[in-house]
């Protein structure tokens, strides 16, 4: 904890919390983000057409939020793309975190990322895999080395639970693209590498990544294969690929 004198000043930020058919684990995202001693301006959370109790939780927690919470009820699933850019269009503050519904934020995770919010305009931690009912894991972090591109052209390196970006980066690249079933943050944050965003590791763990009942998209393996090949056509790396043989 931080006395006042020793407090440092960090910028606001506006938390954006897609969801689908987690009406399970959604308050507790909300909570983790609630708890933060640098608290959000306000947790928008979108429910993206579910097919279960979501849409009434998410009511439910705005109506107990006091103004910190906005519910955001889309009439149909349009996907995690679609949800986030409802969510983004509502915020105010400088700064934009995307947390995952069955994802938790640790305690500390908005200090230790905006500390170095002034060296970066997307500053990203590590986070704790947690399988199940199961403990979470050594902190990870796919990023690795100095160079954000050579980095992304091996892969979706940055989550949006354990990241926060610019609200000017999120309106500069149009937001996520809806078109992408999955790999879509793996194609946001290359086109925010593309527009000249700057990226800041940090070695704190920030967040629970958790592996809850329900679909995944990283299931859809054919799709994913198809989508990563969309990411990788981007001219952002045509310098990082291994040379075709002769």
């Amino acid at each position: 904890m931080y006395s006042a004198a020793t407090r440092p000043v960090l910028p606001d930020y506006d938390v954006v919390i897609p969801c689908h058919n987690r009406a399970h684990v959604v308050a507790d995202a909300v909570a983790s983000v609630l708890a933060q001693e640098h608290a959000p301006t306000r947790v928008i959370v979108v429910d993206d057409g579910s097919s279960d109790d979501s849409a009434a939780v998410i009511d439910a927690l705005a109506r107990a939020g006091a103004g910190r919470v906005v519910a955001v009820l889309l009439p149909r699933n349009g996907g995690a793309s679609n949800a986030r850019n409802a969510g983004a269009a509502l915020c105010r503050a400088p700064w934009i975190a995307f947390l995952d519904s069955d994802d938790l934020w640790l305690p500390g995770a908005a200090v230790a990322l905006l500390r170095a919010s002034a060296e970066a305009d997307i500053v990203c931690g590590h986070f704790r895999r947690v399988e199940g009912d199961g403990h979470p894991g050594e902190p990870e972090c796919g990023w690795w080395g100095d160079d954000i591109r050579v980095a992304l052209s091996h892969g979706g390196v940055i989550g949006p639970s354990w990241s926060i970006v610019r609200r000017d980066v999120v309106r500069r690249v149009d937001g996520f693209d809806p078109s992408f079933h999955n790999c879509n943050d793996w194609d946001f944050y290359t086109r925010a590498a593309a527009s000249g965003a700057t990226f800041r590791r940090i070695d704190a763990a920030v967040a629970l990544y958790r592996t809850v009942a329900g679909h995944r998209l990283v299931a859809d393996v054919t799709i994913g294969a198809e989508n990563a090949r969309r990411v990788l056509s981007h001219p952002l790396f045509r310098q990082h690929r291994e040379p075709e043989p002769a």
